[in-house]
């Protein structure tokens, strides 16, 4: 297994909702208000999640399973305190989670729906209707360091600036970073609409960014410095 979110879930933020890792791999997800659904490549699997929910029912292939002191067999188990779920499924490739909450979650783009292969170039809209990548500035990456998910990468490692536009204007939240390399990252994210933000990305630093924006943006330029071995994932935006 993967270390970090995945390994010590707790680490992850206790205000939004995340599948954190699973044994196989994750071939489409979705997060409502209280709600995350998904599906793997295969019918059996072990996922971990941080809810920003209690869940009130879950559901594998649409059939409801238990809640268990252990995963022996399928079902799940969840703590009341951190609120992370660990589920065991056998039966079916398809989970829905469902509980009640007042918070209204940004929308992701997690890298893995609409699934596609590691080392794939992202070339015009990825999904279809929100984000236009360009020509092949950036492509999907392997689950990676302390991701156990499929990652956003630059294509060219050495490269110091990479853009995306939104296919209507849209407020960009915040995206996950991991830095495996032995030296401080620098990245700068920038918008024309907007002001500049600016973090620094620690040496095996896994790290949620957060813009703070609160303005919807076309544009978005990322520049980076020292980031040959960064790798992102779980971009978040919202709906102006």
């Amino acid at each position: 297994m993967m270390d970090a979110f995945w390994a010590v879930p707790e680490w992850a933020p206790a205000d939004e909702s995340h599948l954190l890792g699973s044994l196989s791999v994750v071939t489409k997800i979705a997060y409502g208000t209280g709600s995350v659904t998904y599906s793997t490549f295969d019918d059996e699997s072990t996922d971990v999640l941080r809810l920003d929910f209690v869940p009130d029912s879950i559901t594998v292939g649409g059939k409801a399973i238990s809640r268990r002191k252990d995963l022996a067999q399928e079902g799940y188990t969840f703590d009341d305190t951190s609120h992370v779920l660990s589920i065991r499924h056998t039966s079916s490739r398809d989970v829905d989670i469902q509980g009640k909450s007042n918070r209204v979650p940004p929308s992701y783009i997690t890298f893995d729906d609409p699934h596609l292969r590691a080392g794939t170039p992202l070339l015009g809209q990825y999904p279809s209707g929100v984000i236009d990548w360009g020509k092949g500035d950036w492509q999907v990456g392997t689950p990676y360091g302390k991701f156990a998910t499929f990652t956003l990468a630059l294509a060219d490692q050495k490269a110091r600036q990479a853009d995306f536009e939104f296919h209507t204007p849209r407020i960009l939240a915040g995206i996950d970073v991991y830095n495996d390399g032995d030296t401080d990252a620098t990245i700068t994210i920038r918008s024309p609409e907007i002001r500049e933000v600016s973090f620094t990305i620690k040496p095996r630093e896994l790290r949620r960014l957060r813009t703070g924006w609160r303005d919807p943006s076309s544009r978005v330029t990322v520049e980076v410095t020292n980031g040959q071995a960064l790798r992102f994932d779980n971009l978040a935006y919202l709906r102006p």
